[in-house]
């Protein structure tokens, strides 16, 4: 599988995920109302932070997959760590929260609204829909600036990432006995 393919299968899991748990709320705080179900922070506690754990969960099996499955590079790690910090940056940034309205809901709620159930309105005093678009939108941006980080070729010139990857290669050998520039199967061959 290409790093393409693989990137593309990451983000579509990612997106499905958000879709799901955006749906498992929707289920909770919009369909079980219908049937009789009252709020009560006595219960909404913990589902929150049950949900909340849930995305942070996600982000390290996902992280930690990548991980696995990858030949542990240096870039291979930074982008597990990328992983984890997107997944949690978004989780933040109320992505979930919009796709609530947006996919299930019937769009977002009037900006009179305030959303008395989001900690911002705590901390603020008032939070409502442009104020969580606006979240959301630099919870995305972040993303950017930080996979372009992640994904940009080293520059061999600039000594960091000389630095970097020559201590890379060093912990291989180590670890693993590996030459640079070649496999242990190389070292057995006549």
């Amino acid at each position: 599988m290409s790093s393409a393919s693989k990137g593309f299968a990451v983000a579509i899991s990612i997106f499905l995920f958000f879709c799901l748990m955006s749906r498992i709320d929707f289920i909770v705080h919009g369909i079980l109302y219908r049937y009789g179900l009252q709020f009560s922070y006595e219960w909404a506690n913990e589902y929150w932070a049950v949900y909340a754990f849930s995305f942070t969960f996600f982000s390290v099996v996902m992280g930690l997959m990548y991980w696995l499955g990858s030949n542990k590079t240096l870039t291979d790690t930074k982008i597990s760590l990328g992983l984890f910090a997107t997944i949690n940056i978004l989780m933040i940034g109320g992505l979930q929260d919009l796709m609530f309205y947006t996919l299930w809901g019937k769009g977002l709620p009037p900006d009179n609204v305030t959303w008395w159930w989001s900690p911002l309105s705590h901390f603020f005093g008032t939070w409502n829909s442009s104020m969580q678009i606006t979240l959301t939108v630099l919870a995305c941006s972040i993303t950017v600036p930080l996979w372009t980080y992640i994904l940009r070729k080293p520059d061999l010139s600039k000594s960091k990432d000389r630095a970097a990857i020559e201590g890379h290669w060093r912990r291989r050998v180590a670890r693993e006995g590996v030459p640079r520039g070649g496999s242990r199967q190389s070292q057995h061959q006549p």
